[in-house]
């Protein structure tokens, strides 16, 4: 008897925390850990309505944050030397580009009538970055850079409402990843003055790269929902924070997929801008048809790590960027 996608939840790392979350009521801290992942909980519950994301919720697009949130605090990411336990830091590079894909979502969320009204706890120390806070008359002051980001998150969840059971939800991940891309791009700056004040440059330049492919997973409406996740997003992210002496492609504490992994987004951070912007304009020609869509790992595959062994994937990623 095949089993659920709920049986097959309860089975995860993070599930005991995930089901003793309390409701959020009234106030959020995203400073602390189980309170943020509860903000995720939270938007996978109103982003379901009419079943548009399957009887179990499988087909919700939020999963996908939920796996990267759990990896980043797995993996050490979202604190420094000083962090009190259970907390995010204020300062962490990591920390501060997930709020804006957690965070800033939920004030998008209580802006469009999905969630009531909450306040939102300011850090609990101090931060080269700026973090929007509550205002007395329940609304948000927004840092001037963030704000195209919650308007992104708008959008996102004004097409949300639209949609009806059946209907194809590639349309609402491309609007996703506009937000998601809209969202780091506005951190981007804030990431490489922490970067630079807390982490090894090789995170950075991670992190950094992790930005850019972005643009790459959001041409292809990349798959981020429950039922994609358990079949190919774990286990391919290293385990721990970069440092200066690990050689991309070679990291001996790391298995193959997560080298090649870790050699292809440090790779978008090391090229020039040039580069990066033609590769770029190239995928997103070969990514124009459902088609090259629905084979997004081999292609991307083809693309990152060319070899023998894809030859066949190259030609038809060539045949895709060349059609008329």
């Amino acid at each position: 008897m095949d089993t659920t996608y709920s049986e097959r939840l309860v089975k995860l790392e993070f599930y005991p925390q995930w089901s003793a979350l309390p409701e959020l009521t009234g106030m959020v801290d995203p400073f602390d850990y189980q309170q943020r992942l509860a903000v995720y909980k939270r938007l996978i519950e109103v982003t379901n309505p009419r079943g548009i994301c399957g009887q179990e919720n499988e087909l919700n697009v939020f999963w996908g944050y939920v796996f990267q949130y759990h990896w980043q605090w797995r993996s050490g990411r979202l604190r420094l030397a000083n962090t009190p336990d259970g907390r995010i830091d204020p300062s962490s590079m990591w920390g501060y580009g997930n709020y804006t894909l957690s965070v800033i979502p939920l004030i998008a969320a209580m802006q469009a009538g999905l969630v009531p009204a909450m306040e939102i706890l300011p850090p609990y120390s101090s931060s080269a970055v700026e973090y929007p806070c509550s205002s007395q008359d329940d609304s948000f002051q927004i840092p001037a850079d963030l704000r195209e980001a919650v308007q992104a998150w708008q959008a996102f969840f004004a097409l949300m409402q639209r949609i009806e059971p059946g209907d194809d939800l590639e349309p609402l991940r491309f609007e996703l990843w506009q937000a998601h891309h809209r969202s780091l791009t506005a951190a981007e700056a804030g990431i490489r003055t922490l970067g630079r004040q807390r982490a090894s440059r090789s995170e950075l330049d991670f992190l950094i790269g992790w930005i850019r492919m972005v643009d790459f997973l959001g041409a292809a409406a990349w798959r981020t929902d429950l039922v994609f996740m358990l079949e190919h997003g774990m286990g391919t992210l290293p385990e721990r924070m970069l440092t200066e002496d690990d050689i991309p492609g070679h990291i001996a504490d790391m298995d193959d997929q997560v080298n090649l992994n870790v050699r292809s987004i440090l790779g978008l951070t090391r090229q020039s801008r040039l580069r990066y912007r033609f590769n770029l304009w190239l995928w997103q020609r070969a990514m124009r048809t459902r088609q090259a869509r629905d084979a997004v790992l081999p292609m991307l595959d083809a693309t990152f790590n060319p070899s023998p062994k894809n030859r066949n994937e190259r030609r038809k990623l060539l045949r895709y960027m060349l059609a008329v």
